[in-house]
Order: C-alpha cells, then structure tokens, then sequence
C-alpha cells in the first residue's frame, strides 16, 4: 500500500514538472489573436470595417525576450491593421534593460504597420522609466500621455482617440462631445471612475490573471483589475476589452493562460 502510494505521488509530482515546463517554455511564448466583431451604430459610416489590433503588457526581461517581441510583431502585421494601440507596461520595475536590448526592441516594434496609425499610452511601471518608453515609441507611435488625437482619415468626420495615463488628468469637456470616442485605459477598473460617457475602452494591466485555473478562472487580480479581467465587458454603455498581454510578472511565468493579443473589426451596420 505504501509503495502504490509513493508511485502515485511520483506521478503527481511528474505531471506537474511537465506542467510547469510545458507552460514556462511553450504556453508563455505561444501567442493567440482572440477577434471581436463590434457593431456600433455611433460609428461614422466612413469608418466602417475599422481594424484595430490591441497589444499590452510586454513586461519585457520578466518572462518576455526579444523573440516575443518579434512574434508579437510578426502576428500584428498578419492582421493588416488600420490602427494599431499599445495599453502600456512595455517594462516591469524590478528589471534593469540595457540600452542594447532598448534599442533591439525599439526597431523591431519600428516594424508594425498600421494603414493609419499607432499609437502607446504608458501603464504603470512604465512611469517609472518614462525616458526609455519614450526613447522606444516616440519615432513610430503617437504616445497619448493624457491627450485626444482626432482621426479625419480623410473624412469629414472624425473620431477621437484617447490616452489617459491619470483618471485625475481627464478631460471633462469631452462631457458634452457627440463624436465617437476610444479609449486607451491602462487599468480597467478605472473606467468606474471617468466622468464622459465613451464608446469604447481598451485596457490591459490585469495578463489575464497569470495563471488560470479549469473550473475557478483568473487565480492572480492585481489592483486596478480585480473586476475586469480578461475579454468583454459592457460597463454602463460602454464596450471594455481588457487584453491578457504578453508578459507577466511576480510570478515569473503564464499557466493556462497564453499570451494574447487582440484584433476588433467595428461596423457601422
């Protein structure tokens, strides 16, 4: 009896070495596009079909190198986009990157393409190495540190799109704004606090939980998304996704949990 219950402990203790690795070298570096189809009849005609891709959460040096970052391009560009956004954390606070591994990252994501345009806010361990976010996406991205781009696309008809790295720092006068509005929310438990009605969120910060358990879900919710996890959420009106990202940190790998990066296609009709 003894014996039959060392064998079955050993067989545990296997799965679970082969869990941990499978996971730590396949599951974290496998990325997967999850596609939303979004209709909104408060989209201007002239955008019709919109593309946009939404990445997040590199978190890079953690569990992330300079291959992911490769793929994560690589998989960009297959969906053509027409705009790109990035909903910040390119970096994690307890990783020193040094100005070669700056650079690398900095060309490879020079390398999206997007037929209209790109564009990053920072999250927040990112405010603690602002000059280097800067140094990465400031060439080829337009970087919305509490700012409004407004999208003509040569239309008459603009929409309007969003950076808000300070729920302080929001813009009140767009209370009264009729245009189309996206927003680029690192945090999405924060979207409780804006003031404006808008038409769209997109956040990151939560990775999805990290590690994801069968029957239960997300195991890790870190503050600022305790609430609002993983996918699509319909927050008073407004349309949230929360993308899972790339990286990870604390624990220093995803189970169940692959990295992800999201593509919305949005319909007038």
């Amino acid at each position: 009896m003894k014996k039959k219950l060392i064998i079955v402990l050993l067989i545990i203790l296997l799965l679970l070495i082969i869990t941990f690795f499978f996971n730590k070298w396949f599951i974290a570096h496998n990325i997967k596009v999850i596609e939303y189809g979004i209709t909104d009849k408060k989209l201007p005609d002239d955008y019709h079909g919109l593309k946009i891709v939404h990445f997040s959460d590199i978190l890079y040096g953690k569990s992330t190198n300079i291959n992911d970052v490769k793929k994560t391009v690589k998989k960009i560009n297959e969906l053509n986009p027409d705009i790109v956004v990035f909903t910040g954390d390119l970096f994690t606070k307890d990783i020193k990157v040094s100005d070669k591994e700056i650079t690398k990252i900095k060309n490879e994501l020079s390398r999206i393409n997007a037929k209209i345009e790109k564009f990053a806010i920072l999250g927040d361990n990112d405010k603690h190495f602002k000059d280097k976010f800067y140094t990465v996406f400031k060439d080829d991205f337009i970087i919305l540190d509490n700012e409004i781009y407004e999208l003509y696309n040569g239309s008459e008809e603009l929409i309007k799109i969003i950076g808000i790295n300070d729920i302080k720092k929001e813009d009140e006068s767009l209370k009264e704004d009729t245009s189309y509005k996206i927003v680029l929310l690192h945090k999405p438990d924060e979207i409780k606090k804006l003031k404006n009605n808008y038409n769209i969120v997109l956040s990151g910060h939560s990775m999805g939980g990290q590690i994801k358990i069968p029957f239960y879900g997300s195991l890790i919710k870190l503050k600022g998304a305790k609430t609002y996890v993983s996918g699509y959420y319909d927050v008073n009106n407004t349309k949230l996704y929360v993308n899972d990202g790339i990286g990870s940190q604390n624990v220093n790998m995803r189970i169940n949990n692959r990295p992800k990066i999201n593509f919305y296609r949005i319909y007038s009709k």
